[in-house]
């Protein structure tokens, strides 16, 4: 009997050890029930050690991830050692309501489903949902929420937190359908909701939707970490918890969703001109000109600055102000490159393009520039509106040098008034009625006078020309030299070259200016730097020099102002000009 009582243990015992230890993963999370926008832990335990990672690709359908650890851990006691892997995943829902959490398998084992309730939406104006306060939640608002395409929405988001945030970065931007920009800096303050003091972050956005109908954007995102208490281990508290006054701290990972952005975008409205589509609460346009009396001589440039300024819309938005002068006839424009800029005035963005444009009369004359229009849409009162310049009268006089002559008056039927005749011009004579005679009679003590002046005339030349003929031929007679006819042209050029500040065109009409007025081959500036008695010139003419041949930026307006006229040509000894123009560092 003792015989078959140990044998039947024996097997017993034999039964145990074929069959193997179950490994069990258990899950457990943190709260079963949270406010939307807030984050939940789930910890996964395996029973025994494992070099795998557990397959979480069923919980990223309803949550985002943002943070894991892991660890491992071994227990002794009375009957041996316990051996456990653990995974801490810090969870986003995705959305509100019942969210069910799959089983998760971990090498072979899978873990009981379960059960996590977001109570309604984190962006509400109370921040209170059902009896789940939100600790952190966005709030926005949009205005208008019916723009028209290509007009600025103004987007508030505040965010609302009831604890210390850490970290913290807020995501929002645009698509192919709307552009985004942040416009301030962001604003701080408080408030209390529901019993709990929050603080407040307010960051703006100005929208522009580029086309029309119903576009929806996701909304801002919050992420950032706010402080957890430390849990105690199964070693119990930590040693330095009393040491450094506390228990210690940890930080976990938050990401709050703001509701999303829908905007009803109108298209642009029948009542709207033409042209370019300019939505805004303000628009003004400004001129400036220089010389301020708005005369100059021919070829001199007459320069004028507009400025155009618009609320609620970019600087990129702002046409091409140059595009928008009407020139008389025989005006050319050298526009400079426009300079845009974008400021914040209030919760709105102000876009401002400044352009400088040259005005060049090739002949004397009275002109009007026509008046500039622009067309706009004020937002603000739903209308069409007008910005105009008003017409100018401009006085063009002769260039220097050129034949004085009376200025025409403005012109009736064209804003261009006739030129003044070119130097030169052969004019039909009138033949003056003739003298009245006093008394009847011829003035003969007059006709006897001018017979006697112009016989003396006679005598004088025929001398001259036998005293002429005495003399021994010691040279071929000098012909006279004549202006040539490009004087005007060459110095029109130069200072059209020097308001677009284009050194290589300036150098080379200035050369063209002094062969034509002095008679030379100039292939260098330094025979006008050795005319120059004004330091302010010659320093100028350097820079063009240097600005040819080293390749720096260069501004043309010193050298314009300073150089109207060419000074008087300075001889110098035959020396011959040097086969290179000296090179400047």
């Amino acid at each position: 009997m003792t015989a078959r009582i140990t044998k039947l243990w024996l097997t017993l015992c034999l039964c145990v050890l074929a069959t193997p230890a179950g490994a069990a993963v258990t899950a457990a999370l943190s709260a079963t029930q949270i406010p939307a926008g807030t984050t939940v832990q789930l910890t996964l335990t395996y029973d025994g050690l494992t070099t795998s990672e557990p397959d979480l690709t069923p919980l990223r359908a309803q949550f985002d991830i943002l943070g894991s650890s892991s660890s491992t851990s071994v227990q002794f006691g009375t009957g041996g050692s316990a051996e456990s892997s653990q995974v801490v995943l810090t969870l986003a829902p995705k959305s509100s309501g019942q969210l069910r959490i799959p089983p998760l398998t971990w090498d072979g084992e899978r873990s009981q489903p379960m059960t996590l309730t977001v109570a309604g939406a984190a962006a509400g104006p109370s921040g209170h949902v059902g009896t789940v306060s939100a600790a952190v939640f966005i709030v926005s608002h949009i205005k208008p929420a019916h723009p028209y395409v290509q007009a600025q929405v103004q987007l508030t988001v505040r965010i609302y937190a009831a604890e210390q945030i850490y970290h913290g970065s807020l995501d929002f931007s645009g698509n192919g359908s709307v552009l985004v920009k942040q416009v301030g800096a962001d604003e701080y303050g408080s408030t209390v909701r529901n019993g709990r003091t929050y603080q407040i972050i307010t960051r703006r956005f100005v929208l522009f939707p580029q086309h029309s109908g119903r576009i929806s954007l996701p909304g801002p995102v919050l992420d950032a970490q706010v402080a957890a208490p430390q849990s105690s281990s199964s070693w119990g508290a930590s040693p330095f918890g009393g040491f450094f006054g506390g228990p210690m701290q940890t930080l976990r990972p938050i990401e709050v969703h703001g509701d999303p952005i829908v905007l009803s975008v109108r298209p642009r409205p029948s009542g709207a001109q033409s042209g370019d589509w300019l939505p805004a609460s303000d628009l003004t346009l400004t001129a400036h000109w220089q010389p301020g009396t708005l005369s100059a001589r021919a070829g001199d440039p007459l320069t004028v600055t507009l400025d155009l300024q618009a609320v609620g819309l970019t600087a990129a938005q702002l046409p091409d102000l140059s595009d928008r002068l009407s020139l008389p006839a025989g005006f050319n424009a050298y526009p400079d490159e426009a300079k845009l800029s974008d400021a914040t005035q209030g919760a709105n963005i102000l876009g401002s393009r400044t352009q400088t444009i040259a005005l060049i009369a090739k002949h004397p004359g009275h002109f009007v520039l026509p008046a500039m229009t622009i067309h706009w849409w004020d937002t603000a009162t739903d209308q069409p509106r007008v910005t105009s310049l008003p017409a100018q009268s401009m006085t063009i006089l002769p260039a220097a040098g050129a034949a004085p002559g009376s200025l025409p008056g403005p012109a009736q039927a064209s804003p261009v008034a006739a030129p003044l005749p070119a130097p030169g011009a052969v004019h039909p004579l009138t033949v003056p009625p003739s003298a009245p005679r006093a008394n009847g009679r011829l003035p003969w003590p007059w006709l006897t006078l001018a017979l006697a002046v112009l016989w003396i005339a006679t005598v004088g030349s025929w001398l001259w020309s036998r005293h002429r003929r005495a003399r021994p031929a010691t040279s071929a007679p000098v012909p006279k030299r004549t202006m040539r006819p490009d004087v005007a042209g060459e110095r029109s050029a130069f200072h059209a070259a020097c308001a677009r500040n284009d050194a290589v065109a300036a150098r080379r009409h200035l050369l063209g200016w002094m062969a034509a007025a002095w008679g030379i081959a100039a292939t260098s500036l330094n025979p006008l730097i050795a005319a120059s008695r004004d330091p302010r010139l010659s320093a100028a003419l350097r820079e063009l020099e240097r600005a040819c041949y080293g390749g720096a930026n260069w501004r043309g307006e010193p050298l314009a102002q300073v150089l109207r006229e060419l000074p008087a040509r300075v001889d110098q000894p035959e020396r011959g000009e040097p086969p290179l123009p000296p090179l400047y560092p």
